[in-house]
């Protein structure tokens, strides 16, 4: 993993990527390198996702959650943003809010809002008939069905409930493997099914590679997964597929998860106590490794940057020769230089013409083309939040974008053509996480002004590809030609498309 983000080693990812990556893609990396058991020093990414959650006011619950966990993982169990979350979330957000909400009391963060016993009915009382839990809908999904039996894994020797719901869980999930080894979601085979299993298996101590039931046509489940291998060792979602964060750190999971089987060392997100500090005089000249490096890539901010260095010089000069050599004068320019390079550095200087440019030039080698609608109609007839009682922005018939037809080229995703839309038409988006390279994960928080959590807390937007609702963010689900996109604003986490 560290290889692929151009780290010599893996503190070095951790002082690099990962802590740019804080509260956008970390995280589950960083829960996964602390439970590997190696020794590492987490006060850098920690730093960075305290000052991330405090700027970041409308994270979901679930977010939250997870935000709640690293920090859990990276040493800062005393941070009252921790309790609080408990406090807050758990049930805000379905399903997964109540597991994650049990991962947090299983590690015994106090709450004065829910106890372990209720947290635990509470999740056995969503099980379906079939045996398994889902997000939506009355058919158990291998993803949260996996996930939910991680959470409940503390309790399986000690309530007869919760072993008679994992053990027909356990059934369900065994009846879903296919003979190559791997799982299906949302009908697409793919590797993250196949490692939540995996993880689901570890934490109950169970053998991922030699339990007979999990081992179909002599394929067990590492057979099913390493198809999804890259040759760089990191992994796609889907056969044949590209580089997929999400997959690549969801199989990073799974194979910690396993170890820590292996090793009697209890489940990944049971989180160690012992491991605090680098352990070696290695491990401290790695915690001493320089900052990750800037791009190198000349453009108009270094132009810029040096521009403002050349003034601030020549301005102290100019003071010099006048006589004005008291020490204040000069620190003053300093500090006025060093805030503007601040802004210069991050600020993305972009005009309206320069954005919303009519999609750009051309495209060149064009594969196809898709189809592509923007809807709110869910919000029709509901009271307008005090933000739009004087605007123009919510359609009175909740069509934001009509079906309009978009050529695509190789590589284009649900995403990219989402943004392109957003320029062609003038259209207001924004947007959370990185679409390319390790922090693939893209989010959309608003379109044309309207954002998640306008319409409470489920509120917000998914995409649907050919009336389907991938399991991958959309800045990694790649397009085809004919594919029907659609971006709908849900009032119940997507629950009222069904």
């Amino acid at each position: 993993m560290e290889a692929r983000s151009g780290a010599a080693d893996a503190q070095e990812w951790l002082d690099g990527a990962l802590t740019e990556g804080a509260g956008e893609s970390s995280e589950w990396y960083v829960i996964a390198l602390r439970q590997s058991g190696k020794n590492y020093d987490y006060s850098k990414y920690a730093d960075a996702l305290e000052r991330y959650i405090d700027t970041d006011k409308t994270a979901s619950a679930t977010s939250r959650q997870k935000y709640a966990l690293a920090m859990l993982a990276a040493g800062r169990a005393d941070s009252p943003f921790i309790a609080s979350t408990l406090r807050d979330t758990v049930g805000e957000q379905g399903i997964m809010s109540w597991v994650y909400g049990l991962h947090l009391l299983n590690n015994g963060v106090a709450s004065d809002g829910f106890t372990v016993a209720e947290v635990v009915d509470k999740l056995l009382s969503m099980k379906l008939a079939d045996g398994g839990w889902a997000l939506t809908g009355e058919h158990a999904d291998v993803d949260v069905t996996a996930m939910t039996v991680q959470a409940l894994a503390p309790y399986y020797n000690s309530d007869e409930n919760v072993r008679a719901a994992v053990d027909g869980a356990l059934d369900l999930l065994s009846a879903k493997q296919n003979d190559g080894g791997d799982y299906s979601s949302y009908g697409m085979l793919n590797s993250e099914s196949t490692a939540q299993v995996i993880t689901a298996l570890s934490s109950l101590g169970i053998d991922s590679a030699a339990d007979t039931r999990f081992i179909k046509n002599d394929n067990t489940l590492f057979d099913g997964m390493l198809q999804y291998k890259l040759g760089n060792g990191s992994f796609s979602h889907k056969s044949g597929g590209a580089y997929s964060h999400i997959a690549t750190v969801q199989v990073y999971s799974a194979l910690v998860s396993y170890m820590r089987c292996l090793d009697s060392r209890g489940s990944l997100y049971i989180i160690d106590k012992n491991v605090t500090e680098p352990s070696s005089e290695t491990d401290a000249e790695n915690n001493s490794a320089p900052d990750r490096n800037i791009s190198k890539t000349v453009n108009y901010k270094y132009w810029a940057v040096l521009a403002v260095a050349v003034i601030a010089v020549n301005v102290c000069i100019i003071l010099f020769i006048m006589g004005r050599h008291q020490p204040k004068n000069f620190i003053f320019v300093l500090m006025v230089a060093a805030v503007v390079i601040a802004v210069i550095f991050f600020t993305d200087f972009r005009s309206a013409s320069d954005y919303y440019n009519g999609g750009g030039e051309s495209k060149k080698d064009i594969i196809g083309s898709v189809t592509l609608t923007i809807r709110c109609d869910k919000i029709l007839g509901l009271d307008k939040p005090e933000k739009f009682q004087s605007s123009d922005y919510l359609p009175s018939d909740g069509i934001i974008l009509d079906a309009t037809s978009f050529d695509i080229t190789e590589g284009d995703t649900a995403f990219s053509i989402l943004a392109e839309a957003a320029r062609k038409n003038k259209m207001q988006m924004e947007n959370k996480g990185s679409v390319s390279g390790a922090n693939g994960m893209a989010y959309i928080k608003g379109i044309n002004y309207l954002y998640e959590f306008d319409y409470g807390d489920l509120s917000g937007w998914i995409y649907r590809v050919n009336g389907v609702q991938p399991s991958v963010s959309c800045g990694e689900y790649t397009l085809s030609d004919g594919d029907m996109v659609e971006w709908l604003y849900t009032l119940d986490l997507g629950n009222d498309y069904k």
